[in-house]
């Protein structure tokens, strides 16, 4: 097998993939080998094309955010499985199986990169956009290439708050042919921060669809709220939490989103420009990278393939309180009795093969500022009361740390956090429902190997500089 980051590398420096068909109404059924990077069109495309891969099965389409909630205590494998993320569930992640994301992250960090190289020396041709234009293609690169970096350590590395100078993953800057090193956890994390620093302050102050034609949904695209929104979740994930409450705060201070309600919470879910969303996966069935069967709406779904439902402890946990609305987005299987599976991920047009899958939403940054206030100071239960009351519950009248870890616990079920919250809390885990299926591993220590997935076997067999986790 060839080293990935080898060939994204080759396939970037000589061709452009059919980009455009991400978010336009209307996606291309046949590839453009006319686009280039010559022109601002072209980097357009391309930028566009540089989103695709999060909607793949093995991201945000599907895998990323189930293998979060199944490895941890919100989901467990259903009665109807079909066998699928089965070695997730028992934590036995293994070399040959864990390629996916590392694959399409690198590949979204290469068209990045490679768009960020030509806007180095770009100029723009008469009547071609304008420089701020360019400088919000930059942005959006920028963030993107972030993001990739951020979701490839969290995974592959362990918490940068029990081992910030252990092995993260290689830093990716250039399209270029390398074999290149792993860099630390705090390295990896720093040029995360570098990147969205260098992306704020060059997105346009109102973006439009002037030079994205078609352009279908504004959310799905990168904004500067958005770099905020990340700033916070990655100043959150270190342990930093004055920077996190700072970021979380533009973000609730921008006015430019506001919280589901009790009376709308059940209606949101897959619809486009939810008013909480900050940055979203806009699916369409016909995109290049589409998960299509294997998509979240369908992988969640008890007429589907629905492998993988709610554990009786989360149900327990929505039921606990009287009126949470959260109970209400799930379905009880028809020839399933007593087993539930999400209704987050409905479908559109009666179609649960395409979504609208949220990244990043404002209930998250009032949690990340009530934790940050929890331990530096200032008013975290006025926060957590805002997510309770706007959730159909009364306020509460003092906070623990576990209450905010138990609201996120509620609030972000099956929107992929929960792995990663109990990693960075360096927090063990215990699981009270899993049906008997788990062959191994039903809990698991912090800390422990088992934080971090191995190195992909293919990375490790052509990369002779590429070291693998401990006992993989």
């Amino acid at each position: 097998m060839k080293n990935i980051i080898k060939i994204l590398f080759v396939l970037m420096a000589f061709t452009i993939i059919s980009c455009e068909d991400y978010l336009v109404e209307e996606p291309l059924t046949t590839t453009s080998n006319e686009l280039t990077l010559s022109d601002f069109s072209g980097l357009s495309a391309s930028t566009l094309g540089a989103y695709s891969p999060l909607y793949h099965s093995a991201w945000y389409g599907a895998g990323f955010y189930i293998i979060s909630d199944l490895k941890a205590n919100n989901a467990k494998s259903s009665p109807i499985s079909s066998g699928r993320y089965q070695t997730n569930y028992s934590w036995q992640q293994d070399p040959s199986n864990t390629s996916g994301l590392w694959t399409r992250a690198y590949r979204t960090i290469t068209y990045a990169c490679n768009v960020l190289d030509e806007l180095e020396a770009f100029e723009l041709m008469p009547g071609e956009a304008n420089q701020a234009d360019v400088n919000h293609l930059k942005a959006e690169n920028l963030f993107l290439r972030a993001l990739s970096h951020f979701d490839l350590v969290r995974l592959f590395a362990q918490p940068y708050t029990y081992q910030p100078n252990g092995l993260g993953v290689p830093i990716v800057l250039k399209t270029e042919r390398v074999s290149p090193e792993r860099s630390t956890v705090s390295e990896v994390y720093a040029q995360v921060i570098a990147d969205l620093n260098a992306a704020k302050p060059l997105f346009k102050a109102s973006f439009n669809q002037e030079y994205r034609s078609g352009l279908a949904d504004l959310k799905g695209v990168a904004s500067a709220d958005a770099v905020d929104a990340l700033l916070a979740r990655v100043y959150l994930t270190m342990g930093d939490y004055a920077q996190a409450a700072t970021y979380a705060t533009n973000v609730i201070n921008s006015g430019n989103y506001s919280l589901y309600t009790e009376a709308n919470y059940g209606s949101v879910w897959g619809t486009d420009a939810a008013s909480e969303v900050i940055f979203e996966i806009w699916g369409n069935s016909s995109q290049t990278n589409a998960p299509y069967w294997a998509e979240i709406g369908y992988m969640y779904s008890p007429t589907g393939y629905g492998d993988v439902c709610a554990s009786q402890d989360l149900l327990d946990l929505l039921a606990s309180e009287a009126g949470d609305v959260r109970s209400n987005v799930f379905l009880e299987g028809p020839s399933n009795p007593g087993y539930f599976w999400t209704t987050k991920y409905p479908g559109k047009n009666g179609d649960r093969r395409q979504n609208n899958i949220p990244v990043l939403r404002l209930s998250e940054m009032y949690l990340i500022r009530a934790e940050a206030r929890l331990n530096t100071g200032g008013d975290a239960l006025a926060d957590l009361n805002v997510i309770r009351t706007n959730r159909g519950l009364a306020a509460a009248v003092t906070i623990t740390a576990d209450d905010i870890f138990n609201e996120r616990r509620k609030e972000f079920c099956f929107e992929g956090q929960i792995f990663f919250d109990y990693a960075r809390l360096n927090k063990s885990l215990v699981r009270a429902d899993e049906d008997g299926r788990i062959t191994e591993n039903k809990d698991v220590p912090f800390p422990s190997f088992l934080w971090a997935m191995p190195i992909p076997i293919g990375e490790m067999e052509a990369n002779p500089n590429m070291v693998q986790n401990d006992n993989y």
